[in-house]
């Protein structure tokens, strides 16, 4: 039996950061109740699928802000129509001021075994700017909460490259992190997104990004930082303490199936990439006339499936398998691509070992440029 994830989609905001473009809204939830009525019904609209559930990952918005009960309730659901695997990670998103010990101890009572914490800067001016709604001090109750009751696998999310951001910023907050003991911790580079509102901010000149060079200088910080901590680098954003790597994103980058379930999500399964519909209000719609709800559904072709299973593999420290990529596209890598991963490899760019050619340390920086041409 196939072994999938499952992506569940709750696009509740208390209030909208300013860098943010994902599908999540502020000031709607009183339409939670009639989208979580939804959702229910779109997870009972698989329930013939013959397969296993080893992750499964609650993102948003933020589904810390869901009415008590939904959480648990989803899972339930999920549980009722698929044969969730006694060892399956359940990862939950947390934003720290809206975490509560009864909404902690609903989770790890469902089952839920991870929990991914929104803290993106420990700097106060910096959190005010990204429109953030928690203190540093939040943050430190909330890991100390989710950890009291016995969630111990913990992810912390942290932004680079933040308009008047500076290298010590960036150290305090991984110390802060590091000292509180969590097992995972993300590391993202601040991508601007059009018409958000940093990216007007930035536009009109209130407020100005660091340039290229100082963000790998802070990149360059977090790596070493982290890794002196006992954390390892296992994809180019991530970094984790041994056996604490995120389950579900990992199959995600090596293209394992998984469904997206809530107003937005998406999914990958039987080679076919689907999108649902973005809005609540759609959403709710379409699932009220047991339609449904996918906007777009696209058949990868053996080219696309083959230029992600790069472009994803070569994140991550594992890199691609040689023989692998000879077995399911018909690519014998090493000879096709041979004058350009010798070239890469003097550089000291790529490695190969044990049958996989991955990136180094020192090929991160180049990496979009290492992944293209090893696709064309």
């Amino acid at each position: 039996m196939d072994k999938i994830g499952i992506y569940v989609h709750f696009p509740f905001c208390v209030k909208k950061c300013n860098y943010c473009n994902f599908n999540s809204y502020a000031n709607k939830n009183d339409m939670q109740l009639k989208y979580f009525q939804a959702l229910l019904s779109e997870i009972a609209m698989y329930k013939n699928e013959k397969v296993e559930v080893d992750t499964i990952f609650i993102g948003g918005g933020t589904p810390s802000v869901m009415f008590d009960g939904a959480v648990s309730t989803v899972i339930s659901e999920i549980r009722k129509n698929f044969k969730v695997l006694e060892s399956a990670e359940i990862t939950i998103e947390a934003n720290p001021n809206s975490i509560t010990k009864t909404k902690i101890q609903e989770w790890k009572e469902c089952g839920v075994n991870r929990v991914s914490i929104g803290l993106q800067s420990a700097n106060a001016n910096t959190l005010k700017l990204l429109g953030r709604t928690h203190t540093r001090q939040d943050y430190i109750q909330a890991i100390k909460d989710v950890q009291s009751a016995g969630i111990h696998n913990v992810n912390t999310d942290c932004l680079i490259g933040l308009p008047r951001q500076k290298l010590s910023d960036v150290r305090r907050m991984l110390g802060l992190v590091t000292k509180l003991d969590c097992s995972h911790i993300s590391v993202y580079s601040l991508i601007l997104e059009e018409d958000t509102p940093l990216f007007h901010m930035v536009n009109s000149r209130q407020v100005k990004l660091p340039k290229e060079e100082k963000v790998l200088g802070m990149y360059n910080f977090a790596n070493k930082f982290l890794n002196e901590k006992g954390f390892v680098r296992y994809e180019v954003s991530n970094f984790s303490k041994d056996g604490f790597e995120c389950k579900h994103n990992l199959n995600t980058w090596k293209m394992h199936s998984y469904l997206g379930f809530g107003a937005g999500a998406h999914g990958f399964f039987n080679n076919k990439r689907y999108s649902n519909v973005e809005t609540i209000e759609d959403y709710i719609r379409i699932i009220n006339i047991s339609q449904k709800p996918i906007k777009e559904t696209e058949k990868l072709t053996k080219t696309q499936m083959y230029e992600e299973f790069v472009m994803l593999g070569l994140r991550t420290k594992f890199g691609i398998n040689i023989k692998h990529i000879q077995e399911i596209f018909g690519i014998d890598i090493l000879k096709k691509y041979a004058e350009k991963i010798t070239y890469f490899k003097k550089l000291g760019f790529v490695d190969i070992e044990n049958g996989n050619l991955f990136v180094t340390d020192e090929g991160m920086p180049v990496l979009n440029k290492i992944i293209l041409e090893l696709v064309t």
